[in-house]
């Protein structure tokens, strides 16, 4: 019924160009030669506590200015019955020629404790890059010195509620970003439960449902770079608790606003609405994106907004359990979705891998936005009791063939095909030779980098810097043609991507004009923008540098 239903709905063209035509992805491990030797330590030691199963985190930030997209990995720590050692985050700065170092010391950022994720943003508009990192305990709070370095602030984020993902984005259009966290479970070390597979009775991690679930928290900025706790006054009603795991803020009804969209596990998805004054309405249910389309909740991990079939409106992708699709709810307008993941070609291609992270962008520069998901389960012993299924299972890449995906992971090389527990998954262009990567943090196991080779199209990246609107542009709408993009802070599963608007061209050279929507209102118009570059773009000022493309 699924597939029936929208088809009638769905008008994107579905008779594609010829097989031959597409650009043939692929990603190679380019992990060891960039220098990167993170490794997620999940704490485990037989007791199968929840956290040890949810970490860990990939942000992807610029965090001394130099242009330079850098990734800090958020680890987690040792729990009872583990070794003590002592297990940080960890920052690699990018230093050019696609190599980084680990500057965690020296910058400052050698936190403990059980990290899970964060977000990354310029708070304070002072012109650099501040982090939060959630975490099973305390959420700590970073201040960008401006010197390479941060101290540790306390701000007004400061939880210790089990955080998971977090988002920055301008909720009331005052010029500063503010902060929403999702909150998991009201688990504890001392509230842990042994339990065990309901189908061979062995050991298990426990179901979300043997725990509530913790409210979420949105805060707004102050306009100094620190914080206040606004969940209930601005009508979030979180009273109940979502099981939050993934955050995206995006303008999904076009009403000049930044909403959120929250992916629950097990419970259903919440999609606030924003009235315009930073107030928010729930309103998942009678827009169609708080259950399947079988009118059933999913385990909602993993979220991203993009224009997947560039007709000018945000669609939703969340990924879920195994046996649970992937799902794609397309954007119909006027506030309404529909669940089209099997017109999309979404539907049977995820219904035996459990994701996590994922990422719309275009990997092909051909102008569609494509799909990754990195996948892995809960279950450490899962093949004990389903047989066909793994913990460690490979990521998925589909190829978006003018609106239809193509599953092309058995082709895009063995760097993205071999399995891993994969957890967050972020985007970013580290080689800067203009198409887009992939950062994968993968639980208990070593964190990878894989560089796209597949690169044979036009493109080009915009860098915003907002005066009016937040320094950096975050909620800003780029408009060319069909195609559609804004630019997003925290997303996919407990990560970030580089905070760059990426546009692919195919094979035109140029790009006759964009429209940039910037969160204040301001509208500016980009003419005549040669392809293969890198535009630095100021608002009301307009391009002020342009960057080749590296050799």
């Amino acid at each position: 019924m699924k597939g029936r239903l929208a088809f009638m709905v769905v008008a994107i063209p579905l008779l594609v160009h010829a097989e031959s035509g597409l650009t043939a992805l692929r990603f190679v491990d380019a992990t060891e030669e960039a220098g990167i030797a993170f490794t997620h330590e999940q704490g485990a030691s037989g007791r199968r506590y929840m956290v040890e199963i949810a970490g860990g985190g990939i942000l992807v930030f610029d965090y001394d200015g130099d242009g330079l997209p850098d990734l800090y990995f958020v680890n987690g720590a040792p729990l009872p019955g583990d070794s003590d050692a002592p297990t940080p985050n960890v920052l690699y700065r990018n230093v050019g020629n696609g190599r980084f170092l680990d500057v965690t010391k020296l910058a400052g950022l050698e936190s403990h404790g059980y990290g899970m994720g964060g977000s990354a943003a310029d708070v304070d508009n002072d012109g650099d890059v501040d982090l939060i990192v959630t975490a099973f305990g305390e959420n700590l709070f970073f201040r960008n010195n401006g010197d390479g370095s941060f101290r540790e602030a306390a701000v007004g984020v400061g939880d210790k509620r089990w955080g998971t993902s977090a988002t920055f984005f301008d909720a009331n259009d005052d010029g500063f970003v503010d902060l929403y966290v999702t909150n998991y479970l009201r688990f504890t070390i001392e509230t842990h439960r042994d339990c065990v597979s309901p189908h061979r009775g062995i050991p298990s991690y426990c179901h979300p449902q043997e725990y509530d679930g913790v409210e979420d928290v949105l805060y707004i900025n102050r306009g100094d770079g620190s914080f206040d706790d606004k969940t209930k006054a601005s009508g979030i009603d979180v009273s109940k608790g979502g099981k939050g795991l993934g955050v995206v803020a995006t303008d999904y009804d076009d009403d000049g606003d930044i909403d959120l969209y929250v992916a629950n596990d097990t419970t259903a998805n919440f999609l606030f609405q924003n009235d315009g004054s930073g107030r928010f309405r729930e309103v998942g249910l009678e827009a169609g994106v708080a259950y399947n389309e079988e009118g059933l909740p999913e385990a909602g991990m993993g979220v991203d907004w993009g224009d997947v079939d560039r007709d000018g409106r945000m669609d939703l992708v969340v990924t879920n359990f195994d046996f649970e699709t992937n799902t794609l709810y397309q954007n119909l307008g006027e506030g309404f979705f529909f669940d089209a993941t099997a017109a999309f070609g979404l539907g049977n291609e995820s219904l035996t891998e459990l994701g996590f992270g994922c990422e719309l962008a275009d990997f092909d520069n051909d102008g569609w936005l494509d799909l990754v998901v990195t996948n892995g389960h809960i279950l450490d012993n899962i093949a004990e009791v389903q047989s066909n299924l793994s913990f460690a299972q490979p990521a998925q890449l589909f190829q978006n063939v003018e609106g239809r995906f193509r599953n092309v992971s058995s082709t895009a090389g063995e760097a993205l095909a071999r399995p891993r527990v994969g957890r967050g998954l972020a985007v970013l262009d580290f080689d800067r030779d203009g198409d887009l990567d992939l950062v994968l943090a993968n639980n208990g196991g070593a964190a990878e980098l894989l560089r796209n080779d597949s690169n044979a199209n036009h493109w080009l990246e915009l860098r915003l810097i907002g005066t009016a609107s937040n320094r950096d542009g975050i909620g800003t709408r780029i408009v060319s043609g069909s195609f559609s993009e804004e630019l997003r802070a925290g997303s996919s599963y407990l990560a970030q991507s580089e905070l760059t608007i990426h546009i692919g061209l195919g094979a035109e050279p140029r790009l006759d004009n964009i429209e940039v929507r910037w969160p204040s209102g301001t509208v500016e118009v980009l003419e005549s923008l040669e392809s293969d570059r890198l535009y630095v773009v100021k608002e009301n000022e307009g391009v002020i540098a342009a960057h080749a493309r590296r050799p």
